[in-house]
């Protein structure tokens, strides 16, 4: 458990450097999000993705953490209707996570997320996005649920809300 936790930070603090090496491979556009995000929950708190648009939908590298708790992860989001104001998707990611805490804990996780994207303000190639769904993650190898589960509601499933700018080029 402590190799993968240090595992992962390392790899965490030193992905941030690939930023230019992502735009190459066609990840021009990118995202920064403040909340529980679509992605990786309360593991991306303060989280950035870059992300590169496809037929059907987008495809993104998203690198998250605030100190203590952090992730990486790669993923996609498939959208049921994409409009001018709402879309809503469907989507998936798979990601390492680290939480230090009490006691320390990393591992990977597998999340998945039923949405909406609400886009408030668009601005040349800025738009600011608030996103609302529900979020569900599991550790595989650990053979637990990541999400906080709430008083006398499902332990399965959380809420996920965010505040989104989003940078299109």
């Amino acid at each position: 458990m402590k190799k993968t936790l240090l595992c992962i930070c390392i790899f965490s603090f030193c992905y941030s450097s690939y930023s230019d090496r992502l735009k190459n491979n066609g990840y021009n556009n990118s995202e920064y999000s403040i909340g529980l995000n679509d992605k990786t929950s309360f593991y991306g708190l303060i989280s950035k993705s870059w992300i590169k648009d496809k037929d059907y939908g987008e495809s993104y590298v998203t690198l998250g953490g605030l100190g203590l708790v952090g992730s990486l992860g790669y993923g996609r989001k498939y959208y049921l209707r994409r409009g001018r104001f709402f879309s809503p998707y469907v989507s998936a990611t798979g990601f390492g996570y680290y939480l230090l805490a009490i006691a320390a804990v990393g591992g990977v996780g597998i999340s998945g997320n039923l949405g909406i994207d609400i886009t408030t303000v668009e601005y040349k190639d800025m738009a600011l996005k608030f996103q609302f769904g529900l979020f569900s993650a599991f550790d595989p190898f650990s053979g637990q649920s990541l999400i906080i589960p709430g008083d006398g509601g499902p332990s399965y499933i959380m809420p996920s809300f965010s505040m989104k700018l989003y940078f299109k080029k």
